[in-house]
């Protein structure tokens, strides 16, 4: 007979390559989802998601945190790491070092993508029309600590230049690293819009996020129709945040909420004409389950992507004759929010929320007086109107 504790220990063994096999074969996107990643093995997998999708992706480095870790980027295109016409959207999540789960959610986006861009439709599009950027971790030293704030005590989401400071949105020398690399990032593309992702609670927030005084109102930005238009985008498909027996339809104006000084997507918004939304999607930090997160969400995603970069209004601005590329601003009158095409390209991209009364648009070279004006009317499926603007 064997002695006990030689059988324990080839039951222990047998155990440890059933696990290993039972890893072995996990596909990338169960094994994203399968637990929480540290800082190390977040690192490393986005590093090997961009040599085995290298035909779709490439891997950024945007600045580093206050201990010097890396704040990675996966850029995810068929034309990833080239200059085109294609809108950008990006992603950013654990911005609070305590609130986890958007740091997998993102990982998983970025596998279901490589392994169904060929055979879904709304995966092809993504990866063939626009440019996503997801930043899994903002905040690698506050996850490492389990705390809410960076490594030097302070919230980030209360870190950047605020539209009531003096003067409005200026530097105040008090930036962290984390919140001047995602700065700096932000204003050295024209991303059309941006998704912030947080736990706490179970809704969409909208612009703006402050008031004034910091009374907690409605506090509504020239473009409320077409923030709340993504709002309800995302909303819509995440059965949590649709049946939501808070928020009614899953959204919140901000402020309406409660007032944050110093938020990241007030300032994308006003700074870089960037419609961010903030995410909140499990009600207990740090606790979500990584699969029904993944299930809620993912739908929800590829929507709000699609439906802010290529519904809407875009198109492009040419020289009449020749149709070289024209930068330009353009403007939705009622709004002062401006859209850039781009030198190189002429393109632009700008959300707009479906409408029965057409949107005015004025379209105007720098440095000139001459304008072009367009009745525009988005369809209530949201489908983006494309303009064909030329100057001479």
């Amino acid at each position: 007979m064997w002695p006990q504790r030689v059988l324990l220990a080839a039951l222990l063994l047998s155990l440890c390559a059933w696990t290993d096999a039972r890893i072995k074969f996990q596909t990338p996107l169960q094994q994203v989802l399968s637990r929480q990643f540290t800082n190390a093995e977040l690192a490393a997998h986005m590093r090997r998601f961009s040599t085995r999708c290298a035909n779709i992706s490439r891997l950024h480095t945007i600045g580093s945190s206050v201990r010097g870790e890396p704040l990675l980027a996966l850029e995810i295109s068929s034309s990833a790491g080239s200059e085109d016409a294609k809108p950008h959207f990006k992603c950013i999540a654990n911005m609070h070092g305590d609130e986890t789960g958007g740091r997998q959610l993102l990982l998983a986006l970025a596998e279901w993508l490589c392994a169904n861009y060929a055979v879904d439709a709304a995966a092809r599009t993504v990866v063939t029309k626009t440019h996503l950027w997801l930043l899994p971790t903002m905040n690698p030293d506050g996850f490492a600590a389990g705390t809410r704030a960076n490594a030097n005590g302070v919230d980030l989401n209360r870190n950047f230049p605020d539209r009531f400071g003096s003067p409005p949105l200026a530097l105040t020398g008090l930036e962290q690293p984390e919140t001047l690399a995602v700065m700096n990032w932000t204003l050295s593309r024209q991303f059309t819009a941006s998704a912030n992702m947080h736990e706490g609670a179970l809704v969409v927030n909208y612009p703006f996020d402050n008031t004034a005084d910091g009374s907690s109102v409605y506090s509504k930005a020239q473009d409320d129709a077409a923030l709340r238009y993504l709002a309800k985008v995302y909303a819509n498909r995440n059965p949590q945040l649709k049946t939501s027996p808070v928020f009614p339809g899953g959204i919140t104006n901000g402020a309406a909420w409660y007032n944050v000084n110093g938020g990241m997507q007030d300032w994308n918004y006003l700074k870089a004409g960037c419609f961010e939304l903030t995410l909140e999607l499990w009600e207990d930090k740090g606790g979500a389950d990584l699969q029904v997160l993944f299930d809620n969400n993912l739908l929800s995603m590829l929507d709000l992507v699609l439906r802010s970069t290529l519904g809407g209004l875009r198109g492009k601005v040419r020289r009449q004759g020749t149709g070289a590329p024209l930068e330009a601003k353009i403007r939705v009158i009622g709004s002062t929010t401006m859209t850039t095409s781009t030198k190189k390209f002429g393109d632009f991209y700008r959300p707009l929320a479906p409408s029965a009364t057409p949107y005015l648009v004025a379209v105007r070279l720098p440095g000139r007086t001459e304008t072009r004006l367009f009745n525009v009317t988005i369809p209530a499926s949201g489908a983006g109107v494309s303009l064909a603007v030329t100057f001479p």
